[in-house]
């Protein structure tokens, strides 16, 4: 039997091989080779006795050290607890919202999520040189930077206008990469303030064999005349995937049908049958003898007489050429309806698609492949909210643009930076169009608003409530729309989320027992060993937390089980965790408790109880795996 560890598991490397080391800590390695001072950076053990700087390849700036340290620090005593009421459907939904900073969030979630997330886009705050609401200890004020560099503070001309941008950011890039699954991909908006050290810093984290491309995303149609050198247009998306592979990725499919031919000149000459009765032609109806044909361009020979037909090659028609396809992939496009036609004596093929392959994207997204601007973003959710609530908001267009690279439909979507919201509706619309069934995880930090904003004036008071409001109405207007058009395709989509909030641990903190004296440190300490929980805890929050620590993912439902004899709640997840979890928060367990536990606890299942008596102990310790809160 165990006690209960209100921490998370830390993060541990799996296996100490170097290529191991290298595909869980890319940034250890420098130059290809392993540098232990990185390292030990990252797991915060090993000092710099002499204090001099590591001189690698690479990006380094102040505070880098410490924000690689608390890339790996363990939750500071906090917990996710379900915020009831404040989703949708809050029972059935497996779609996520979380109020709260996204650094300890994304801690929390390090253990359930590690290795299940598909796709991760944010749009971080880009650098504007001014302090950051997010306000992690190891950013420095101005005047501390001052004080220990000796460096003026003015916005752009001091190493501090970068480097708190990045320790702000390097370390939620560094959970993000234990988050991602093997083939998981990462898409980071920025704008040329510091598009070149993003570009180093996750070249570091995730490897610079794992970049894709900067995509260059037409942002405006109309864009200011402030500058005297350039109009500004575009902003960039950096793309990552955590381990390369082959995979193409998917971009848009042709929509109109077109003529292409079926010969290349760089191709080796080589023989194709086409079969009777399918190859289309305005040739008048004759027998045509073998020979030779082509145009100008191209010889082609006729190795059998052939016939037409009606329009149709009536006879199978074999060619000698440099063609494109082989003979298995002529078969196979048939197969798929592919029309081919022959329309002239030259008898040069070309073939008609019914339905072309996505092609892979361009790295230029813009109304070309169906992306809007900030613009368009604006007007849809200045009409969908009643007012303007932010100056830029990116475009439902452009995240489904990118979440549909990948072919993956029950894909786990994170954006850690949720803003308006507009990643959830992404998800959501594209559900409806392609039966997908991908879940999202949003999380935004309660940023208060300015009293003098419209959102103030509609009753807002911080960013996440606008983010939650718009999930909401995005929901309620599909579920309108689904309810009008009485569409059976609709039936089985996820129009839900369930809400939580960032808050404190369920579990007593260490400081919660330090007394004036040393008597009253005993005293409290023995009261902590009897009552591990905070006063008024309540179940639903425990139960949230204890699953998170076990493994199990946010969109679980705990079922109270009154037929094993006590007060008992049963959490699964099936296709995630192959165990259950089974938690007892009855101050006394019932005699029958044990019986029945044994007769309906698999060995690999976890028992979880507030407290137990020895004579249940020694009844349950060979039947089931046991923890004691």
């Amino acid at each position: 039997m165990e006690k209960i560890n209100p921490q998370s598991p830390a993060f541990t490397d799996r296996n100490t091989l170097l290529e191991r080391l290298r595909a869980a800590v890319p940034e250890a390695f420098s130059d290809g080779k392993f540098n232990l001072g990185i390292l030990a950076d990252l797991v915060g053990d090993v000092e710099n006795d002499n204090n001099e700087p590591r001189e690698t390849f690479g990006l380094n700036w102040s505070g880098k050290s410490t924000a690689r340290r608390a890339a790996m620090l363990q939750p500071r005593e906090s917990a996710l607890r379900p915020a009831l009421g404040e989703g949708i459907r809050e029972d059935e939904t497996q779609n996520i919202f979380i109020e709260g900073d996204n650094l300890e969030t994304l801690r929390l979630l390090r253990h359930a999520y590690s290795d299940r997330i598909k796709i991760i886009y944010i749009d971080p705050p880009y650098n504007t040189g001014n302090d950051f609401i997010y306000k992690d200890n190891f950013i420095e004020t101005a005047a501390t930077y001052q004080e220990r560099t000796g460096q003026n503070t003015h916005p752009k001309s001091s190493g501090r206008f970068h480097s708190n941008w990045l320790n702000f950011l390097y370390p939620r890039l560094r959970i993000a990469k234990d988050l991602l699954h093997e083939d998981g991909v990462i898409f980071v908006s920025i704008d040329d303030h510091e598009l070149a050290n993003l570009k180093l810093v996750l070249d570091e984290i995730f490897g610079e064999d794992n970049f894709i491309d900067i995509f260059n995303w037409t942002k405006t149609e109309t864009p200011a005349n402030l500058s005297k050198k350039s109009k500004k247009v575009i902003e960039y998306i950096l793309c990552y995937q955590k381990t390369r592979n082959h995979v193409k990725f998917t971009g848009i499919k042709k929509n109109s049908p077109s003529s292409n031919g079926l010969l290349n000149q760089t191709n080796k000459p080589n023989i194709l049958k086409f079969p009777a009765n399918v190859v289309k032609t305005r040739i008048p109806n004759q027998v045509i003898p073998k020979g030779f044909y082509g145009t100008d361009s191209y010889e082609i020979e006729l190795l059998e007489d052939t016939k037409v037909e009606n329009g149709f090659f009536v006879e199978p028609i074999v060619l000698k050429s440099k063609f494109k396809w082989s003979q298995k992939n002529l078969e196979n496009e048939l197969k798929k309806g592919t029309q081919i036609s022959i329309p002239t004596l030259r008898l040069s093929p070309s073939y008609e698609k019914l339905e072309y392959d996505a092609e892979v994207p361009p790295n230029l997204i813009n109304s070309k492949v169906g992306v809007g601007t900030n613009e368009n973003a604006s007007d849809f959710l200045e009409n969908l909210m009643g007012f303007k609530a932010f100056d830029f908001p990116k475009p439902v267009s452009l995240i489904q643009y990118l979440l549909q690279f990948s072919n993956d439909k029950n894909a786990i979507v994170l954006d850690f930076f949720a803003g308006s919201g507009t990643t959830a509706q992404a998800v959501l619309e594209l559900n409806q169009a392609d039966g997908g069934q991908r879940q999202f995880i949003l999380v935004q930090l309660a940023e208060p608003i300015h009293p003098k904003t419209l959102a103030a004036k509609a009753g807002f008071e911080n960013i996440a409530e606008i983010t939650r409001a718009r999930i909401c109405k995005v929901i309620e207007k599909m579920q309108a729309e689904k309810n009008a058009k009485l569409d059976p395709d609709l039936t089985e989509q996820d129009l839900g989320f369930r809400a939580l909030r960032l808050g404190a641990s369920n579990f007593r903190s260490g400081r919660d027992f330090l007394g004036d004296s040393v008597g009253d440190d005993f005293n409290r300490f023995e009261k902590k060993v009897n009552e591990p929980l905070v006063p008024g805890w309540k179940a639903s929050d425990l139960l949230a937390e204890l699953a998170l620590l076990e493994g199990f993912p946010l969109h679980v439902r705990p079922v109270l089980r009154p037929d094993l004899g006590s007060e008992i709640w049963e959490i699964s997840a099936n296709g995630w965790r192959e165990h259950r979890l089974l938690v007892c928060l009855a101050e006394k367990i019932a005699p029958i408790l044990a019986e029945n536990l044994q007769k309906t606890m698999q060995r690999e299942d976890v028992f979880i109880c507030l407290a137990l008596d020895d004579e249940t102990k020694l009844r349950l310790d060979d039947a089931v795996k046991l923890k004691v809160i």
